[in-house]
């Protein structure tokens, strides 16, 4: 064909004809690269946009899940800080002489430290006596503080959190102290003391590194100006004062930044988020290069095209020009020999291997436009959880119109649909349930109005509806929601007999406002700690404007007497007064989860107190488990088949172990003998040991005081003499060697929150009503 072409353009009596030919086939070649080179730069910049989202997504999860980890210890300290032992310490005047308080002090602070998650040392400061306690030292000076915490007590705040660099040339940047401070008010005229709290910052990075993001270094910048770093990854060489960019955030008040620097002669991706919670600032690093690997089979994409461009210009000069003809031959070698797409058989002509490459091109790009259409429900269900879980902005209406996101009407609904009860199910059966509950959905929603269903990455079924009303009233719009809920929890039960929680956030205008809906029907659904689950909650009717927290600390306290006891049959009677009590008085879900952890607190504190031992009673977090369960009702029946039963067990297998002791002789008298004048010299002659030996050997072994014991045991017996018998109070009192009945009555309330009389009371209505529940039952 060369030959073809090239007979009437190189006669001499043409050579116009031939430079015009050359020239036109050059200036072809210059739009056709321009083309090739805007594309290129195109796709790598929306490429590299898309990849600096997912980094600002990583940062933003890194961010919350530290945040969440604080919060969850501050909320836990919380609960340790209102327990009255602390509140009555820091109100005695004299706290060096009550030995019993500064005892009980010290054993809950011990507690707080063993059961605490990555707390190094926990303190409590009086500040008016200059004093510490520590459960390792006992009580000290207040020089065991450092001079920054004792400077922000004396600031008198309610709480406040600390963070101190130590001096140290282990690790790059050093060491540092993080520290949570909580005052603790007292009734009187006593000064607040403070619960102090040191936790180990390498907890942060644990969060951090438990993600597996690579090769990444993570850097947290305190509000005072401290600097936490990971050094695992050592991408920075020198120390990060030596670095401008660094200082530069430092400085920086905005709430988020993302940059490219040169650092150590590499460019790196620097991402900035300032938290909301405590305004601690976190720095990521990753290297340019890992997050740009993707951009070399493009480069190299553009690179064949611009040689291939190149090849049909020299080509074509070449069949007019002999001299360029071995040049192009050279070209021509290069590029058949040149990996990435198919290769040309070496038989065919320069024309032909060109088309083969434009022709391999092509069938790329059909195989790039086929993975992109497949992929288009995995990028539609990521653009909808965007939409639903972070802050608006003017581009994301583009986007749900390309992603076919209903957009007819102005005013969106959410609801959030949650299934009980899957716990126990194979990961199979609960993927066919959520398939199942979504195409029921589906289908309820085509009936009413516009929407779309997509399961969350938090298990969730999010449902958005997209009201067809032309001038809808917000209660119209709330009804058919109602409607539609109703519908889908009514079918799913009927088909699949399973029950599903719904919650429904309020009806909002725009796109922009769907967010709000989403997190109001979330705040919905954690209401069924409160109202159960198998319903349907709207926000506006149970999130109350106001809720008083009235923790039943009567009914804590008779359930640690019957824990201390081994009376796991009256602990699960005290469970569910327990939940009733809170299903009366309260109605966030919130104070309703908090009360659960303060019992769980207590009960752990009183087991600690029997057996130091006892903390490997339950091989996994309490906490964390509690956090789980989202109705009263489950929580109920997790603490009484899994958290109390060890409990019970292991204080029954304590004190079979001290069958054969001196002190279980004096505890099987008691038991037969409460009813007698009992004392302690009495037993300690009857065992024949001296008094003080006693005392200290019968709280070693019991966990309680010779005194405690007693009034526990007196009180349990007297209970059964309520419950079981006719006798008047004064008969019960007599009985148990009371010297009148208002000394018994007074003590007996003070243990159950209730008078003997009230209490005989409300066993006798409970006792028909338990017949009753046992015959339907039956």
């Amino acid at each position: 064909m060369l030959s073809k072409l090239w007979t009437p353009l190189a006669s001499g009596s043409k050579p116009e004809l031939r430079k015009v030919l050359i020239i036109a086939s050059l200036l072809a070649t210059v739009p056709v690269l321009i083309m090739g080179a805007v594309a290129y730069f195109t796709a790598s910049g929306r490429f590299i946009e898309e990849i600096r989202e997912a980094n600002r997504q990583t940062m933003l999860q890194i961010q919350q899940r530290i945040d969440e980890k604080l919060i969850t210890l501050e909320k836990i300290a919380l609960q340790n800080a209102v327990n009255p032992t602390l509140s009555r310490f820091v109100s005695l005047s004299n706290p060096e002489e009550d030995f019993e308080t500064l005892g009980l002090t010290m054993t809950l602070l011990n507690s707080i430290q063993v059961l605490i998650e990555d707390i190094d040392a926990v303190y409590l400061y009086r500040p008016d006596q200059h004093l510490v306690v520590s459960p390792n030292r006992g009580l000290v000076g207040e020089e065991v503080l450092p001079e920054y915490v004792r400077e922000a007590v004396s600031l008198n705040p309610s709480k406040v959190w600390l963070d101190h660099k130590l001096e140290s040339e282990l690790v790059r940047d050093g060491f540092h102290q993080v520290t949570f401070v909580r005052r603790i008010n007292t009734s009187g005229q006593t000064p607040a003391g403070y619960l102090i709290v040191n936790l180990n910052d390498t907890a942060f990075f644990r969060v951090f590194s438990n993600m597996k993001l690579g090769s990444r270094e993570l850097v947290i910048v305190t509000p005072s100006g401290n600097v936490f770093a990971d050094g695992s990854s050592s991408l920075l060489q020198n120390p990060l004062a030596q670095y401008p960019f660094f200082q530069e955030l430092m400085n920086s008040d905005e709430r988020e930044m993302l940059m490219t620097e040169q650092v150590d002669g590499s460019p790196m991706s620097i991402n900035y988020l300032k938290s909301n919670y405590n305004g601690w600032k976190y720095v990521t690093m990753i290297p340019y290069s890992d997050l740009t690997q993707h951009l070399q089979k493009i480069k190299q994409t553009t690179f064949l095209i611009c040689l291939l461009l190149v090849l049909i210009s020299v080509t074509a000069t070449g069949v007019l020009s002999k001299r360029w003809y071995r040049a192009l031959q050279s070209l021509m070698d290069l590029i058949k020999n040149k990996g990435g797409l198919a290769e040309a058989p070496h038989s065919q002509n320069e024309f032909a291997v060109i088309r083969h490459y434009f022709d391999s091109l092509h069938e790329n790009n059909e195989i790039l436009r086929e993975q992109i259409q497949e992929s288009m429900p995995l990028l539609r269900a990521n653009f909808i959880q965007n939409l639903l879980t972070e802050p608006f902005h003017s581009s994301m209406i583009e986007r749900a119109e390309y992603y076919n996101i209903p957009v007819q009407h102005a005013y969106y609904t959410v609801l959030c649909i949650e299934l009980d009860n899957t716990r126990g199910h194979t990961e199979q059966d609960s993927n066919l349930f959520h398939y199942a509950v979504i195409n029921i959905s589906k289908e309820m929603i085509s009936h009413h109005a516009e929407g779309l269903v997509i399961r969350m990455h938090n298990g969730h079924i999010a449902i958005l509806i997209n009201h067809d009303a032309e001038e809808p009233s917000l209660a119209d719009l709330k009804t058919k929601s109602f409607l539609v809920a109703e519908e889908i929890r009514s079918v799913a039960e009927s088909l699949l007999h399973i029950t599903v929680t719904i919650g429904i956030g309020r009806s909002y205008e725009g796109l922009g406002q769907v967010r709000t809906s989403y997190g109001e029907a979330l705040e919905a659904l954690k209401y069924q700690l409160v109202e159960g689950s198998g319903r349907v909650l709207f926000v506006g009717q149970i999130k109350a404007e106001t809720s008083s927290f009235a923790y039943p600390y009567d009914l804590e306290q008779q359930l640690l007497t019957c824990l201390k006891l081994a009376n796991m049959d009256k602990i699960s009677t005290l469970l569910d007064d327990f939940a009733q009590a809170l299903r009366a008085e309260i109605v966030s879900h919130e104070h309703v989860r908090q009360s659960f952890i303060q019992l769980i607190a207590a009960s752990l504190r009183g087991l600690y107190e029997i057996d130091p031992n006892s903390t490997r009673v339950h091989d996994y977090n309490l906490y964390e488990r509690l956090n789980e369960l989202n109705t009263s009702d489950k929580i109920v029946g997790w603490l009484k088949a899994e958290v109390y039963p060890p409990m019970v067990g292991h204080i029954n297998t304590r004190t079979a172990s001290r069958n054969h002791s001196t002190i279980q002789k004096a505890l099987d008298y008691m038991h037969e003998h409460y009813d007698t004048d009992l004392s302690m010299p009495q037993l300690a002659s009857m065992i024949s040991i001296p008094v003080s030996q006693f005392s200290h050997l019968f709280k070693v072994e019991v966990g309680m005081f010779f005194s405690e014991y007693l009034i526990a045991l007196r009180m349990e017996k007297a209970r059964e003499l309520l419950e079981t018998t006719d006798f008047k109070i004064s008969d019960i009192a007599e009985k148990l060697r009371y010297n009148n009945s208002q000394n018994f009555i007074r003590v007996f309330k003070k243990m159950n929150g209730m008078t003997p009389g009230e209490y005989r009371t409300r066993h006798a209505k409970e006792k028909p009503e338990q017949k009753a529940a046992q015959g339907v039952n039956k």
